[in-house]
C-alpha cells in the first residue's frame, strides 16, 4: 500500500488530567516513532505505512489513558493517494495564495 498521511489530534479530558502535561508527551511518541512528522498548533500530522501510522495513533491515545484521563477523543483525518501522498508535498502550497498583514 501507497504512503498516508493522517492529521490527528487526541484530546484527553478527565477531572485529574494536566493537559500542558499530557500533550507534550503525546508529540513525543510521535517524534520517536521514526515516521516523518509535522506538529501544528490544532493537529499533528503523520506520514508513512496505514499500519505505522494507526500504530503511532494508537499509541498517542494511550498516553491519555495512562495519564488518567476518563476520556479520551481522537480525531483523525487520513489521506490516502494510489501514488502516496507526502508532508513535504501538502506544505510546498502553504503559502500560496496567503498574504500577511
Amino acid at each position: 500500500m501507497a504512503t498516508v498521511t493522517a492529521g490527528f489530534q487526541v484530546l484527553p479530558n478527565g477531572k485529574d488530567v494536566d493537559t500542558d502535561g499530557v500533550i507534550p508527551k503525546i508529540v513525543e511518541v510521535v517524534q520517536n516513532s521514526g515516521l516523518t512528522y509535522h506538529v501544528g498548533p490544532m493537529e499533528t500530522v503523520i506520514e508513512g505505512s496505514i499500519d505505522d501510522v494507526f500504530n503511532v495513533i494508537k499509541s498517542a491515545q494511550q498516553v491519555g489513558i495512562d495519564e488518567g484521563a476518563s476520556d479520551v477523543l481522537t480525531n483523525i483525518k487520513l489521506h490516502y493517494h494510489e501514488d502516496g501522498v507526502s508532508i513535504k508535498d501538502k506544505l510546498t502550497h502553504v503559502n500560496e495564495g496567503m498574504q500577511g498583514k
